[in-house]
């Protein structure tokens, strides 16, 4: 039966996909490219986190052994990926410039602060901090007493950020006595529940972006042995930091995609939005770091 199960994933993860479009009531994503990511580095892999520059030339991607890779990415005329150039790499530090070891070392989401620095979330140890430099000491942000109550391993996996600075996190799964995702704000240097959202069907969230004050995208991720992993693209509209209505941009077929866990936007010089999946290959030689780009349509 293992032998079996062996053969149906390296059968389907090497039939080829092609473009397609999901089109909901309003808004549309449509495949831009994928492109498989390699690096001669015996600590590259878990890639749980990407945040790129406004521009999506610049990218920042973070493991979940807390090892962080910077870069450049090189696109042909149509914004199509054509390579990830790592040109520094490390591992991030805690609060004493030490190296994180044990339960301290699971990174799983980042965000840019656009003056200066990046929050990142951690699980096991579930906490955020700020790093004014990826190679520099971070800093403990102040903790909702809810982040006290995740089950073990699904924690904050999902941070977003508006143009004003607010945070917003979402964890994999509600904290213990809560039966829908809270969405936590971080503002005036303390947090807050704006709402909550229901994820069904045995979906996580694993990572997040503000598209723009009023529209939330969260990525979704389910794995099981008969249909492998799936995922989820949902957009959650908020007013007046009140969720009013969602909808899912993109659901998987099963064996259609690796284990996709981070998720970053950009635009390109005449405005397009972009968004950026990377997938996490859990050090697994049946997995790959494979990027996947759509273009957002209003």
């Amino acid at each position: 039966m293992q032998k079996n199960l062996l053969l149906l994933v390296i059968i389907f993860y090497l039939i080829p996909f092609f473009t397609y479009s999901i089109t909901t009531n309003k808004w549309e994503i449509n495949l831009l490219g994928s492109k498989l990511i390699t690096h001669e580095n015996n600590n590259f892999g878990g890639i749980s986190g990407i945040t790129l520059s406004e521009n999506g030339e610049n990218f920042v991607l973070i493991s979940d052994k807390s090892y962080y890779f910077k870069g450049k990415i090189i696109r042909d005329n149509l914004n199509k990926i054509l390579d990830f150039d790592i040109k520094d790499q490390g591992q991030l530090f805690s609060s004493k410039k030490e190296h994180l070891t044990g339960r301290n070392v699971d990174s799983e989401s980042i965000v840019r602060v656009k003056e200066n620095g990046f929050y990142i979330s951690f699980e096991s140890n579930n906490r955020i901090m700020y790093h004014e430099a990826l190679n520099g000491p971070g800093k403990f942000l102040p903790k909702h007493p809810d982040f006290d109550k995740f089950l073990f391993n699904d924690g904050i996996e999902a941070l977003a950020i508006k143009k004003n600075g607010e945070l917003f996190a979402i964890p994999e799964l509600p904290p213990k006595g809560k039966e829908h995702h809270p969405i936590y704000r971080f503002h005036d240097n303390e947090w807050s529940i704006i709402d909550e959202i229901k994820i069904n069907k045995d979906f996580k969230v694993v990572d997040a972006e503000m598209i723009d004050d009023e529209n939330l995208i969260i990525l979704e991720r389910k794995f099981s042995f008969y249909d492998g992993f799936k995922i989820r693209l949902r957009r959650i509209i908020i007013e007046d930091n009140t969720v009013i209505n969602s909808e899912i941009l993109l659901e998987s077929l099963p064996w259609e995609y690796y284990n996709f866990e981070g998720l970053s936007k950009w635009k390109d010089r005449e405005g397009k939005i972009y968004l950026t999946l990377i997938s996490d290959n859990q050090f697994s030689p049946l997995l790959k770091t494979e990027v996947r780009e759509f273009i957002l349509k209003k």
